[in-house]
């Protein structure tokens, strides 16, 4: 026992590269066992070869390994999504690529440039759309003179009726011809020069120059980000006015109205009791 234990000692430190000395001692045997044990385990290894530095990564490349690229995040995590099941045109190469594509709809090259325009432009839309569905509902609740009603929904009723924008208390002289007529121009005319190219961009979704004032997109790293800041928030805006829509039609109020009596009483003003018919409700559109 005492001879296994002593060779089973003296290969855990080869192996940890421990050097091995012999102990001298009284008795014959144990000599003759530790020159064989020596002949045995004697031989050195090699020195292992010296590890590689490990290569700093910068915080903007590991915040861009989060949105870009294979190791990207995904829109399940890594337990209940496989990401063999991914496409494999979704390869991480556009901003907002989360992997998700249940109809196959950018199978076609040609398809998923078309779409990725479409999803991008409604989501720019929507940001506006959002942004001015409550800011004039929200100053004129909060002591701003923005009309009669600043209600997104009863202000096309209002023009109808051959009144006239007002912000902040000053009357602008538009009725709804001309608001109308104006939209078509500025916002057919920009859709013409997107869709022709007509100002010569080399990336029509995201041009940059004149359209970015302020430098924002001069480092292409900082570019990408803000490709996928801008096409989150303009997802979540699409859902913010899908929601905006059906609140005006069930509860026939704007947002802010909508948000303002759900925080002064969460548990009488909330999906569960609009739906039951418990919260006092103002007649449908």
């Amino acid at each position: 026992m005492a001879a296994a234990a002593g060779a089973s000692s003296i290969w855990i430190r080869e192996m940890l590269g421990t050097p091995v000395r012999p102990r001298a001692t009284g008795a014959a045997s144990s000599r003759r066992f530790g020159v064989k044990t020596m002949a045995l385990f004697g031989k050195k290894k090699a020195a292992p070869a010296p590890k590689a530095k490990p290569v700093a990564v910068s915080p903007i490349d590991d915040e861009l390994a989060k949105w870009y690229g294979p190791d990207r995040r995904i829109y399940l995590p890594e337990g209940l999504l496989d990401r063999s099941e991914i496409p494999e045109y979704l390869n991480g190469e556009v901003p907002g690529d989360y992997g998700y594509d249940p109809f196959g709809l950018g199978k076609k090259p040609e398809n998923f440039a078309k779409y990725q325009a479409f999803e991008l432009i409604h989501a720019r839309w929507a940001m506006l759309g959002a942004a001015g569905f409550i800011i004039p509902e929200a100053f004129n609740k909060y002591g701003a003179n923005c009309g009669p009603e600043a209600v997104w929904f009863k202000t096309g009723a209002l023009l109808l009726d051959g009144n006239t924008l007002n912000y902040l208390g000053n009357n602008i002289p538009i009725n709804l011809i001309v608001a109308v007529v104006a939209e078509v121009i500025l916002v057919g005319g920009a859709e013409y020069y997107r869709i022709t190219n007509g100002l010569d961009f080399e990336d029509k979704l995201h041009p940059g120059g004149p359209f970015d004032p302020l430098g924002l997109a001069n480092d292409p790293d900082q570019a990408a980000l803000l490709k996928v800041k801008e096409i989150k928030n303009g997802r979540l805006a699409m859902f913010a006015m899908l929601g905006f829509f059906i609140q005006a039609y069930v509860t026939g109020e704007g947002p802010v109205e909508n948000l303002t009596k759900h925080l002064s009483d969460p548990l009488g003003n909330n999906l569960l009791t609009v739906l039951s018919g418990s919260a006092e409700r103002v007649p449908t559109l």
